[in-house]
């Protein structure tokens, strides 16, 4: 079992400014982020975040797909595991992933809708996240 929680939010709002908010976001693209050279626009963003009530470091990676008139952001959360026994994350992948999308739809003041939100994110369950 995968300590991974997944979301996908559709935001009504141009792919330029998702993008501009997405650099703002210290949580969401400390790590990582880039504008590929697609059809569609697509960027990725990769965060890291210390959540003390696991005593460790969290990542996100943010897709962000333009779909004309609106983009749709996904968002992965998890972290890495100390032990074999380590099975709980005490709802921080969770907590993680919507705290990246809600600042950045806080910073956009745009409408975002939650479209699909899987806890325990594997290979498996990755499809519901499609939209």
């Amino acid at each position: 079992m995968t300590l991974a929680h997944g979301v996908a939010i559709r935001v009504h709002a141009g792919f330029s400014s998702v993008v501009n908010a997405l650099r703002s976001c210290e949580i969401c693209s400390n790590v990582y982020v880039d504008v590929l050279d697609s059809s569609p626009r697509i960027a990725v963003a990769v965060g890291e975040k210390y959540f003390f009530r696991v005593d460790n470091y969290l990542a996100v990676t943010i897709i962000a797909v333009d779909r004309g008139d609106h983009v749709v952001l996904k968002a992965v959360a998890t972290g890495g595991r100390k032990g074999l026994l380590s099975f709980l994350d005490y709802g921080a992948s969770r907590d993680y992933a919507l705290e990246a999308v809600n600042t950045i739809c806080r910073a956009l003041n745009a409408r975002c809708e939650v479209v699909a939100e899987v806890s325990y994110l594997d290979q498996g369950k990755s499809h519901q996240l499609r939209i």
